[in-house]
């Protein structure tokens, strides 16, 4: 209800904002955008299988570089297999002990992107009515409008929030063996975790002696989006946010003393990459520098957790650059176009992850 509220604001403050630095021709483009935020009027929602276009989704990109040099080079591999949600209970079954002896260790996740985002919907609006995609590099607000500071740590819209409840409902029964789940700090992923592992929150988590299960919820900066430039990649003031997602553990933070408000790991990218332009302009993270990042959560994090089973919820500019740069599948399989392509919205993807050194 929070983020519900915070999102009718956001679409005002959006629109005042619009009013005073954006052409008129381009505020009243994006005007159906924040009327929708306001409940103003409907937005039918495909019940198709959800999958984005560069119409709709500004991480999309058309970036065909090849990075099997990355993945040779890391100490670690990672190979992956897709597998159906079906899957995840047999498979889990199978899972052998880790090898000590190989140092091989093979888990099963779950990789979700969020549902669409107040973002999202912005985007899609202002391409819809002016036929021209916004230009993510644009360092003017007057023509990219995801540089007003009322977009920070974009919500979910109604839409967004369906979309997870669906993802629930048609999937929840295969995830009951989650053990953990790792969750971006952005309210937009905070949001669509809660929603689509539901059953796994603390007060549905409970046995009939009355104990938790002992599902974690754990916050990692690792999985963030994209860094740098894009407000809406900006996390909110902290203490928000722990006031709305209590269950969440957001100790592994670069900052979670909630009596902060400032955002670390994104300032620290942005005070880096400034001071290589003389205009101070901070830099859009790129697919290669997310892929390191992908790899250092899933090496030095994911890899020594006990748990064999695990959700990990993020956003599609890091699950692109960690399905492409960081994961090996086999060559010729169906898997490499499956998992290497965008993430839809809100959507779901399996796969058994096999470390090996």
């Amino acid at each position: 209800q929070l983020t519900r509220r915070r999102s009718a604001a956001m679409a005002l403050a959006l629109s005042s904002s619009l009013q005073r630095s954006v052409p008129v021709a381009s505020y009243h483009v994006a005007s159906a955008f924040f009327n929708h935020l306001s409940g103003r009027i409907s937005v039918r929602h495909n019940h198709q299988r959800l999958k984005s276009s560069s119409r709709d989704d500004p991480s999309l990109t058309s970036e065909a570089t090849c990075y099997n040099h990355l993945k040779q080079s890391r100490p670690i591999r990672i190979k992956a297999k897709a597998l159906h949600s079906s899957e995840a209970a047999a498979t889990k079954a199978d899972l052998v002990d880790d090898d000590k002896s190989t140092s091989t260790i093979t888990k099963l996740v779950h990789f979700q992107r969020h549902g669409q985002g107040t973002h999202n919907q912005l985007y899609q609006q202002w391409t819809d009515r002016t036929g021209i995609p916004i230009d993510l590099s644009e360092t003017n607000p007057e023509l990219n409008p995801l540089l007003l500071p009322d977009i920070i740590d974009a919500p979910l819209t109604d839409k967004g929030r369906n979309q997870c409840k669906e993802q629930r409902i048609d999937k929840s029964k295969y995830f009951a063996g989650v053990e953990l789940i790792v969750v971006s700090p952005l309210v937009r992923a905070l949001e669509t975790a809660c929603i689509t592992f539901e059953d796994h929150l603390p007060s549905a988590s409970k046995r009939d002696d009355g104990e938790e299960e002992g599902v974690r919820w754990i916050a990692h900066e690792g999985i963030r989006e994209e860094l740098g430039l894009l407000l809406c990649n900006q996390r909110r003031p902290l203490k928000e946010t722990l006031l709305e997602f209590p269950h969440v553990d957001f100790s592994l933070l670069a900052q979670h003393d909630e009596r902060s408000d400032e955002d670390v790991y994104w300032k620290q990218h942005c005070e880096r990459t400034s001071m290589n332009h003389a205009d101070g302009t901070p830099q859009r993270e790129s697919l290669e520098d997310m892929s390191h990042r992908a790899y250092d959560f899933l090496v030095e994090y994911l890899y020594h957790r006990p748990e064999k089973e695990i959700a990990v919820v993020g956003h599609s500019a890091w699950l692109l650059a960690m399905t492409n740069a960081v994961l090996e599948f086999d060559e010729g399989s169906e898997d490499v176009e499956e998992f290497g392509t965008m993430f839809g919205q809100a959507e779901l993807r399996s796969a058994t992850l096999t470390f090996t050194e």
